[in-house]
């Protein structure tokens, strides 16, 4: 059990966290001390729908799933909807961090920018248009989370749900830091309710 959890802990993303790594040792305490529970909540949840045909699915948390476990265990606020806990899904789903970061990179080039470096051949339509179905045909493959991705968002979460407002000056409130915010986001919600 305690490889599985350190396996776990290692594939976990959060370095773009407030402060991060000054809470990591927190974090990564309470989530060892509950990492059972939340094993069973995400095998629990992520067989839900269909009755998982296959191995491979059981260990998948789709969208839909998640979704499930939102409205059971009370994870919308006011002030954090289920839109913004997508956003969350998808991010904490990212496979490659390089990759995303060089995409979002690219999202923000504007069309001269792009283009430039790019000889004809590569610019031609027909290779960008394959190009662009596997990228999306991957992207519809993997809108699942794994027990890594789903600790990753529980973390996203708890840190939003504590601190809706933060980086915003003139709405700021208080700051719940990590830990805090995850033991009460585990403690009031997802363990009692799940």
């Amino acid at each position: 059990a305690h490889r599985k959890w350190l396996d776990c802990w290692q594939n976990i993303e959060i370095a773009d966290l407030h402060y991060f790594p000054l809470w990591e040792k927190g974090v990564f305490d309470c989530l060892q001390e509950c990492f059972q529970d939340l094993t069973n909540i995400f095998a629990h949840y992520a067989k839900s729908i269909g009755g998982s045909s296959t191995a491979e699915d059981a260990v998948e948390m789709t969208m839909s799933e998640f979704k499930d476990l939102v409205k059971d265990v009370g994870l919308e606020t006011k002030d954090l909807k289920f839109d913004v806990m997508c956003n969350m899904f998808i991010k904490a789903n990212a496979l490659n961090t390089n990759a995303v970061r060089d995409q979002r990179i690219n999202e923000r080039k504007s069309a001269e920018s792009k283009q430039e470096g790019v000889s004809e051949k590569a610019s031609k339509a027909g290779p960008k248009r394959e190009k662009r179905a596997a990228s999306k045909k991957d992207q519809e493959m993997d809108q699942e989370l794994v027990l890594y991705e789903f600790c990753a968002l529980l973390i996203r979460i708890s840190f939003w749900r504590s601190n809706p407002y933060h980086g915003l000056h003139k709405l700021a409130t208080t700051l719940v830091p990590f830990p805090d915010c995850l033991v009460v986001l585990l403690d009031e919600c997802v363990l009692p309710n799940a």
